[in-house]
């Protein structure tokens, strides 16, 4: 068995399972960090964790696991970010948390994740998968520790359509164009960061299903829109499991598109 098809979906016979991997990792990564046995020996407990994931099914379900026989290693993803990812102990070193990431790599554009600081081995781990530290730092809650935001920046690999990309938006609908104050836009405007677009500068993006300003959003690409008289595509993204028209978007995107020659191609 490869390792991209030794990772599944978890189900509800895992439960014990990843229980026991997330207290013994947590346990043996943790504990000369925080420095609280209370809460290691004491709180966090096998039969809770794996009671609380059967009584919330989606929950267990959003679980990827790697099981080659049986399971050694998980996985949890949530929008466009890695949230957790544990590898039982007795099986670091074997490939299973390289396996992991490059499956968050096939589902999500720069994926983005929390490390604790101090977790030395975990920031080894992630640089070497290529992500980057960019600056951010937050309290590990209810502690007085911090942790800090890594973004994958290696090369992009595999098919965009069927990544999750997360669009930072600096023209939120009702704003006007900086070049051309008349110009309004009745859609949310904005560009997903660390992937070139035509000019050069970041991919920018049209963001549909949405009817209120944002400052940012995780969707799914849901179609290009080919400029054939000027050097960038734009891409149209909306939130994940909402379907677009193409007559949505040429209605939505023609306050803008109407000054181009362009082509819709739907994801």
């Amino acid at each position: 068995m490869n390792s991209s098809t030794a990772i599944r979906d978890a189900k509800a016979k895992d439960a014990s399972r990843i229980a026991e991997i997330l207290v013994f990792s947590k346990r043996t990564h943790y504990r000369q960090i925080f420095q609280d046995d209370a809460f290691s020996f004491g709180e966090l407990q096998v039969l809770s964790i794996a009671q609380s994931l059967l009584i919330r099914p989606k929950s267990l379900a959003s679980y990827k696991v790697y099981d080659d026989g049986f399971v050694k290693g998980l996985i949890l993803l949530k929008g466009d970010e890695i949230t957790e990812l544990y590898i039982d102990p007795f099986f670091e070193g074997q490939g299973i948390g390289t396996a992991l990431i490059a499956y968050a790599l096939e589902t999500i554009l720069h994926p983005r994740l929390w490390v604790v600081d101090g977790n030395e081995n975990a920031v080894r781990f992630y640089q070497k998968q290529g992500f980057r530290f960019t600056g951010e730092q937050q309290k590990v809650s209810g502690t007085e520790k911090t942790e800090s935001r890594m973004v994958h920046t290696g090369p992009v690999t595999g098919d965009l359509s069927r990544k999750i990309v997360r669009v930072i938006v600096d023209r939120p609908m009702g704003s006007h164009h900086p070049d051309y104050p008349d110009l309004v836009y009745p859609v949310n405007y904005g560009y997903v960061k660390g992937v070139p677009g035509g000019d050069g500068e970041d991919q920018d993006a049209y963001i549909l299903g949405i009817e209120e300003p944002v400052s940012e959003i995780t969707g799914k690409i849901a179609a290009i829109i080919h400029r054939e008289d000027d050097n960038e595509d734009k891409w149209v993204v909306a939130p994940v499991g909402t379907k677009i028209r193409t007559v949505d978007i040429l209605r939505k995107t023609a306050f803008q598109e109407q000054y181009f020659r362009s082509s819709i191609t739907l994801i």
